[in-house]
């Protein structure tokens, strides 16, 4: 999925193009280019003219990150398990071999990697982005929280064009067909977090106001909006070493905040946000 990514896009697939092992082997690629306004498109296909397994879908404008899914899915046609990515990630190596390889066990109906940031740790706000998904990865080694590189089994079906969290949606409709969840930290994927403080407010915000949109429309809770499990997870990662007090304060002010704000949008004005604006600081993994 891929909205103004010219800076990301080209590196995104080749990272995918170079993914093998058995469970792999040479999967099709689509890349949903939605309301572009950049070279990301040119760029895609550049890629595509090389390498026919990929394809280039354009939407002409912006509708939302789960109505690109849709298009995608569409498009896909009744294959046995999805992968989502975005366009500012950047698959590590082996990480679709070790996403795709547990739906060798039917009961397993949706699967998700590990998101790692670029930030860098120079400043406060880079140091809880990383804290931040090093939480997410230790709440999601206890309960499963899935998202950034995700893959699932086709009868999810579609996703609702309003929501704003397209994986935990697709979490709520696996947990409701009975099948499992499973975190699997060894399939990497960079990405990069917002870098100014008002950008990781209005991401934390968005993000925050679509679960509870989620837990209201399905009473599916994703694991890490159990804060009892994340302070505990947090302290934790102080004990360890992994995490610095400032840092951990820092960052719960902050998520105080947005959730606070989410709940706002959530539950008073009940703001619609499947398409969100756009935050130039996470475009480009390179700097």
């Amino acid at each position: 999925m891929a909205h103004d990514e010219g800076a990301n896009i080209a590196s995104a697939l080749q990272s995918v193009l170079a993914q093998s092992g058995p469970h792999v082997g040479e999967p099709r690629i689509v890349v949903v280019a939605s309301g572009c306004t950049d070279d990301t498109v040119p760029r895609a296909k550049a890629v595509a003219a090389a390498h026919p397994r990929v394809a280039v879908l354009e939407q002409e404008r912006r509708e939302g990150k789960a109505s690109a899914i849709n298009l995608f899915l569409e498009e896909a046609g009744p294959v046995a398990v999805c992968i989502l990515a975005g366009g500012d990630t950047r698959l590590e190596p082996g990480a679709l071999e070790a996403l795709v390889a547990p739906f060798d066990n039917p009961s397993v109906g949706m699967t998700g990697g590990r998101p790692v940031p670029v930030d860098a740790t120079t400043r406060l706000l880079g140091r809880v982005v990383r804290f931040q998904w090093d939480l997410h990865d230790a709440v999601a080694r206890v309960e499963p929280k899935l998202g950034e590189l995700v893959a699932f089994r086709r009868s999810a079906g579609l996703l609702p064009p309003d929501t704003a969290t397209d994986e935990a949606w697709l979490e709520s409709a696996v947990v409701t067909s009975g099948l499992r969840r499973v975190y699997v930290p060894e399939a990497r994927v960079a990405m990069k977090g917002p870098g100014t403080l008002r950008e990781y407010v209005a991401q934390r915000r968005r993000i925050h106001a679509g679960h509870l949109r989620l837990a209201a429309r399905t009473g599916h809770r994703v694991s890490t909006m159990d804060w009892k499990r994340a302070a505990a997870e947090a302290f934790a990662l102080r004990a360890a070493g992994r995490a610095a007090l400032g840092t951990i304060a820092a960052a719960a002010l902050l998520e105080s905040w947005a959730r606070l704000l989410g709940a706002w949008d959530a539950r008073i004005l009940r703001r619609e946000q499947a398409v969100w604006t756009r935050l130039p600081s996470t475009k480009n993994l390179r700097g």
